[in-house]
């Protein structure tokens, strides 16, 4: 048993890449018996695999004493095999209440949030979970009985992310008892994991016993192999989606998505519902609190709904359908007012944009253009404001006779619903002068009598 489990585990490392020579590797150690084996196992195959090996445990601040008896064990046990152990203790509690979240996602995003943090702060390069391919079972279990697709049943993915790991995928639950046997390894008991209100509880202790009496007694390694199946055909589509985002989408600001409605619409159905989940985490949501229901809605929605609509996804992202793309963002812009003296710059709170204003003479003045507006620096106020648009903004555009109203010019200029709030408006105080991004005003043009200019600019900061 204890060959066949180090081989196991070892050759699944070895097969997905998860653990070079030289790495720095962080394993995840709840005190149950998964993690205990698994941090055994790690410490055992370190030469062969020639890498460092550092614990980090996460009391999730739910069970109390007991809580923290489990950090006290996790701690006593790395420290008998040598090894350092990185400890806390959080509220998932009012996490989930902030987040409006169930107990089981929030204890998620919280562990792997702190897992991250440890990541870094120890420069180490992967963090190894305890998953196993019971886990792994029961997953595509849920995933089935609650409807998902093929991406969904890949289920628990061996490397996630780029730096988390799962070593076990391939050990069942009685191998790991089996061998902690052997080395007398003991391990804490979660009595949560027995709650039956818990989905995965119910599933672990009735669905899958029955299973295996009835049906196969080998279900949780066939349910591993679908998973290793549909995992294949799920990278395949994932892979299409990032040739089809490099091609037909374009990230501005790191909050605002565009991406063309003609090559979407002729996408077919099993991309788009990849996309949709591919839009959502480019802007940083979170993709797995999407529901299949959801998905579809978006995916019926993007492309038929009336031009100017704005929808609202999950996790704070909204998307309005234009003529030919479609407009995507995260969240919403706080109304903004900044004092923009001469000269001074700006920064626009929320964006990568920025305002500046200078003075110079007239001979060297720049052109005006829709990202530079230039001014007779006599017929101007030299104190300005840098706002966002406000109810009953009227300016009047250069080139035209009398005044607009800013909602009528921001339609005719084409300017998506969700992104009006962004665009930053230059006033004197009293009347607009610029628009900035589009058009400035008639107010104080260049003359063949103007000796001094001020040149104000619109920036872009490259977010990398």
């Amino acid at each position: 048993m204890l060959e066949t489990i180090e081989h196991k585990t070892e050759a699944r490392i070895r097969r997905h890449g998860m653990i070079k020579a030289g790495d720095r590797v962080i394993a995840a150690v709840s005190g149950g018996a998964d993690s205990v084996v698994l941090l055994h196992v790690l410490h055992r195959l370190r030469g062969r695999l020639g890498m460092e090996l550092e614990a980090a445990h996460l009391d999730h601040g739910l069970r109390g004493v007991e809580g923290k008896e489990d950090a006290a064990f996790v701690m006593d046990y790395a420290a008998s095999l040598g090894l350092l152990c990185v400890a806390e203790r959080a509220d998932v509690a009012a996490y989930c209440r902030e987040n409006g979240c169930s107990v089981e996602q929030g204890a998620r995003e919280v562990r792997y949030g702190f897992l991250r943090r440890v990541l870094l702060k120890q420069g180490a390069d992967s963090v190894a979970t305890g998953h196993t391919a019971d886990d792994q079972a029961e997953t595509v279990l849920m995933r089935i009985l609650r409807g998902s697709g093929s991406s969904g049943l890949s289920a628990i993915r061996p490397v996630r992310d780029g730096w988390i790991i799962r070593p076990l995928l391939d050990v069942t639950a009685g191998e790991i008892a089996a061998y902690a046997r052997m080395h007398g390894l003991s391990s804490r008991t979660d009595r949560t994991n027995e709650d039956q209100d818990v989905f995965r509880n119910r599933i672990r202790r009735h669905l899958v016993p029955l299973l295996q009496k009835e049906y196969n007694p080998q279900i949780v390694q066939g349910l591993a192999r679908l998973a290793d199946v549909t995992r294949g055909e799920a990278e395949y589509l994932d892979g299409e989606a990032t040739a089809f985002l490099a091609d037909h989408a374009r990230l501005e600001d790191g909050k605002i998505l565009r991406m063309d409605l003609d090559a979407w619409a002729d996408a077919a159905p099993a991309l788009q519902r990849i996309l949709v989940r591919r839009l959502v985490r480019t802007l940083g949501g979170n993709e797995e609190r999407l529901r299949f229901e959801q998905v579809e809605d978006a995916r019926a929605w993007i492309g038929r709904g009336p031009v100017g609509r704005i929808r609202e996804l999950p996790c704070g992202i909204r998307m309005e359908c234009r003529r030919s793309e479609l407009v995507l963002c995260r969240g919403s812009l706080t109304p903004f007012r900044l004092n923009l003296e001469v000269p001074g710059r700006v920064e626009v709170p929320g964006t990568n944009l920025s305002v500046r204003v200078a003075e110079g003479s007239a001979e060297t003045a720049p052109d005006a253009t829709a990202y530079r507006a230039v001014f007779d620096a006599a017929a101007v106020r030299r104190f300005w404001t840098v706002r966002s648009r406000e109810p009953g903004d009227r300016m009047s555009p250069f080139g035209l006779a009398g005044h607009k109203s800013l909602k009528k010019l921001f339609n005719e200029w084409d300017v998506p619903r969700l992104l009006r709030d962004r665009v930053p408006v230059v006033t004197d105080g009293t009347q607009i002068l610029w628009v900035a991004g589009y058009r400035q005003s008639n107010e104080g043009l260049v003359t063949g009598k103007t000796r001094r200019v001020m040149v104000a600019e619109l920036t872009v900061k490259d977010p990398t």
